[in-house]
């Protein structure tokens, strides 16, 4: 009998989160707290347009939270994860571990079963 992966596991993934862009700044944003729009930019190598497109999504989304001010005159945009965020990232990140594990699981039946591909479940 075929491994079966459970289809239903991923409608709890996330689509704001699951993107890549944004699953890239939450995580980096949730390990290093505050951080300024500049640091983000480069170090998750971001253009301009795309990260201010990101962050507008999880703030409209109520992850993360936008702070402006002024540095020596210079103007400073710095982000911050929400609790609500955090919740939504944990979620998101379980779901995932739940698929992860699943798949696992197939992997080894998969090995002692002649078939090498899996059948969906819905």
């Amino acid at each position: 009998m075929p491994p079966q992966v459970n289809i239903a596991e991923f409608q709890g993934l996330n689509p704001v989160i699951h993107e890549r862009s944004r699953l890239a700044l939450m995580t980096y944003l949730i390990s290093a707290g505050e951080t300024s729009f500049s640091d983000l930019k480069r170090d998750l190598f971001l253009t301009d347009g795309n990260l201010n497109l990101h962050m507008r999504v999880l703030e409209k989304h109520g992850l993360v939270k936008v702070q402006k001010a002024f540095v020596e005159r210079r103007p400073r945009t710095t982000y911050l994860v929400t609790e609500k965020g955090i919740r939504a990232f944990e979620e998101h990140v379980s779901v995932l571990e739940r698929i992860l594990k699943s798949g696992r699981r197939g992997g080894a039946r998969r090995k002692s079963s002649s078939s090498t591909s899996p059948r969906l479940e819905r």
